[in-house]
């Protein structure tokens, strides 16, 4: 086996980089003198991206679909070979798409489990044994609030966050043999261009449901997953609703799918 390349200084690797969370993330690492490499398919966006942070730090873009298994095992490889493990590792892309089971095509359910888990088990996959055997570094799985409850209107999606938290639990317990330590984040609806996009998208009930719901800035989300990430922390849930739902467990989670019943009932052309 070669040895790790030499390291000029710590390094992450964020997908999911030029917008929303992963971008935020992607700058408060710049600031503590981390090298980023951020990850996405717009290689046009990504320039744009990475050139906006140029002033915070050393940032390099990189356009890869994180769908693609292969690809993705290649460009991980090519990349520890050059710089050695990550010492950050942070799975932000994802893809959110609304709506009632009854009418929502196959296909989306498909989508959102690719985007969301197998993108994420694809980057993990591929670096995890590179950060076992240098015996060290921070890996971010970012599942979402729909990952700690039941809520109409993302049966597509939740089940996909679901299953990165599932990854995330099992891998803490593993890679954390290996001195790897593992987070998963469960942020709530946080003012992103993905949830502009998802908000035109959800069904009547869901609209109604998170009436009132304030959307949490990226960079309040990232500074929370970064100190729960300093503290050794297993999860976070940026923001009160959701930190309820993770600390307050299935009781709380039963009384949200009561509340959602009851406007059900309320509002039954919503279910039709």
């Amino acid at each position: 086996m070669p040895p790790e390349p030499l390291r000029a200084a710590p390094w992450g690797l964020i997908t999911g980089g030029s917008s929303g969370i992963g971008l935020a993330l992607a700058e408060a690492l710049l600031r503590r003198g981390c090298q980023v490499v951020i990850i996405g398919r717009d290689a046009a966006r990504l320039s744009q991206t990475a050139a906006s942070l140029s002033g915070l730090g050393d940032v390099e873009a990189l356009a890869l679909d994180v769908r693609e298994g292969q690809d993705v095992a290649a460009a991980m490889g090519a990349l520890v070979a050059r710089r050695g493990a990550p010492d950050w590792l942070v799975t932000s892309a994802g893809l959110a798409i609304p709506g009632r089971f009854l009418d929502q095509p196959l296909g989306e359910h498909v989508a959102q489990w690719e985007a969301n888990y197998l993108g994420t088990l694809h980057v993990v996959h591929a670096l995890a044994p590179a950060m076992a055997r240098a015996g060290r570094g921070q890996i971010i799985l970012i599942s979402s609030a729909a990952a700690l409850g039941a809520f109409c209107g993302y049966s597509a999606y939740a089940p996909s966050k679901w299953a990165v938290r599932g990854l995330g639990d099992i891998l803490a317990l593993e890679l954390g043999a290996h001195g790897v330590r593992v987070l998963t984040a469960f942020p709530p609806d946080t003012d992103t261009p993905q949830l502009a996009e998802e908000r035109t998208r959800r069904p009547a009930f869901t609209r109604r449901f998170a009436a009132g719901n304030t959307a949490l800035s990226p960079a309040f989300v990232a500074g929370r997953i970064l100190a729960a990430a300093d503290r050794g922390r297993r999860h976070v849930a940026p923001g009160p609703g959701a930190a309820w739902l993770l600390l307050a467990g299935r009781p709380w989670a039963r009384y949200l799918e009561a509340v959602q019943r009851r406007l059900l009932r309320r509002h039954p052309e919503d279910s039709r």
